[in-house]
């Protein structure tokens, strides 16, 4: 039945366009066990968090207005240190993505999408998260093969020089693959993590290379790397469609304005990897060629 639901929802986007408030993030918590060097979130912290009771009140209160509940990426904080709100919350959606960084043990959800952020090989990763001794930790605890997982790596200043190795280094494990986002600067955030647009650029030719290298573990499509490039992603940022189509919710169950970054967002040094994954599902040829892609892996899964 899940196949066949996702089969019809592609149809229904494809034909219709994606439903406003289709896709969205929720804080779990305001809580994290560490404290990394380009990390959004404490520039924006709110003070306390709803409790689990309070989020099924609001659950139910959005299913009563008619919300969606299609897909949600549960964030923090790190969001596995309220495993329990998980636990409840993802039953109201379709699809669930939980965002964490590792070092907790991943629980037996086999149906979630685990993305799990590694800035680098491991002396680069440590360095970004101001933490020794914990990337052995998290690829013991990520390694898995009955679990759905994918890396998720921010390119800094710090880090771009690994990217090949990375790459390399994680392809001959269990993880399904791999994505790359951009530091966006964060108002209190040190801005020497940015990458201007012209060292940017050439990373984007690298890893474009990358992706030729390893097709099936390398999960952005070419298509999307070249819109992130300086000449397209400008136009793309400042007419963000993230906004307009998306949901955002802290740890008080507020909206989150513009997207998950919060208000201290440098929109016009943009990094994040959606909004140009937004706009390339607008392309009905993409949308369908992904959504095969999907399909076809979950069936051989099966």
């Amino acid at each position: 039945m899940e196949l066949f639901y996702k089969i019809y929802m592609a149809t229904k986007v494809l034909l219709k366009g994606f439903p406003s408030q289709g896709v969205g993030a929720i804080d779990a918590t305001n809580q994290c066990n560490l404290r990394c060097k380009h990390c959004y979130y404490y520039t924006n912290e709110p003070v306390g968090q709803l409790s689990i009771n309070q989020w099924i009140e609001k659950f139910e209160a959005l299913k009563r207005n008619g919300f969606p509940f299609l897909q949600c990426t549960w964030t923090g904080g790190e969001p596995l240190l309220r495993k329990e709100l998980i636990e409840i919350g993802k039953e109201y959606f379709r699809s669930n993505t939980v965002t964490t960084n590792g070092t907790i043990d991943l629980p037996e959800w086999p149906k979630v999408n685990f993305y799990v952020s590694i800035d680098g090989t491991e002396e680069y990763h440590e360095d970004l998260r101001g933490q020794k001794d914990i990337y052995k930790l998290i690829k013991k605890n990520v390694d898995r093969s009955d679990l759905k997982v994918t890396l998720a790596c921010v390119i800094t200043k710090r880090n771009y020089h690994c990217l090949e190795e990375l790459v390399e280094e994680w392809s001959k494990t269990n993880v399904r693959g791999i994505i790359f986002d951009f530091y966006t600067p964060i108002q209190g955030i040190e801005d020497d993590l940015w990458l201007d647009f012209e060292i940017r650029d050439k990373v984007i030719d690298r890893l474009i290379k990358l992706k030729k290298k390893y097709p099936d573990f390398f999960l952005l499509s070419e298509n999307i790397l070249r819109l992130m490039k300086s000449k397209t992603c400008h136009t793309i940022t400042q007419n963000c469609l993230y906004p307009k189509v998306a949901f955002c919710f802290d740890a008080l169950g507020n909206p989150k304005k513009p997207c998950m970054l919060g208000p201290g967002a440098d929109c016009s040094r943009c990094g994040c990897v959606v909004p140009f994954y937004l706009v390339a599902m607008r392309d009905k040829r993409f949308f369908l060629s992904m959504k095969l892609k999907a399909l076809r892996e979950k069936i051989l899964h099966r």
